[in-house]
């Protein structure tokens, strides 16, 4: 008998650390990682139970321009995770800007584009690195800069829209 209680209680305790484990959840929703990794978008919808996530990617082309992509470039109002893949040389950086006309920011004296604006980012990125952000997104027109000095001006921006 006593060997039948204790294995119950073992049992017990055990169906109860899974239990606990199942339901934890971070708050910290900034996750950085390294390598470059190739490969399609995955998008986890409202209706699966998570953020939808954006995939960008930016770096420099030969002719001395850079770049950014959204993948998709439009999704549905809520919460995103905007990954953010330095697949460049150097340091970059994503910041989503609300209501703007992507090749219409004023750029400052800095080289710099007002952040006024700013409803979250992945700041500076290694070559080579990650990094991902939840933010929530209500509907409206986005641009996604980096914003390093010049970066801009040297056409590292991207439109998106939030339906």
């Amino acid at each position: 008998m006593r060997d039948t209680q204790r294995a119950l209680t073992v049992l017990v305790a055990a169906l109860t650390v899974l239990a606990l484990a199942g339901c934890s959840s971070s708050k910290n929703e900034t996750t950085s990682s390294g390598g470059q990794s190739g490969g399609g978008v995955t998008v986890t919808t409202a209706a699966s139970g998570g953020p939808t996530v954006v995939t960008v990617v930016g770096g420099e082309k030969p002719d001395g321009k850079y770049y950014l992509t959204a993948t998709p470039g439009s999704v549905t109002a809520g919460k995103a995770t905007i990954t953010f893949k330095n697949v460049g040389t150097k340091v970059h950086e994503v910041v989503v800007l609300t209501d703007t006309p992507a090749d219409k920011l004023k750029v400052g004296a800095n080289h710099e584009v007002s952040e006024d604006a700013s409803v979250g980012e992945d700041s500076e990125t290694d070559p080579g690195k990650t990094k991902s952000t939840t933010i929530n997104l209500p509907p409206g027109n986005y641009v996604m800069v980096c914003n390093i000095e010049r970066h801009y001006e040297k056409g590292m921006y991207a439109a998106f829209t939030v339906s």
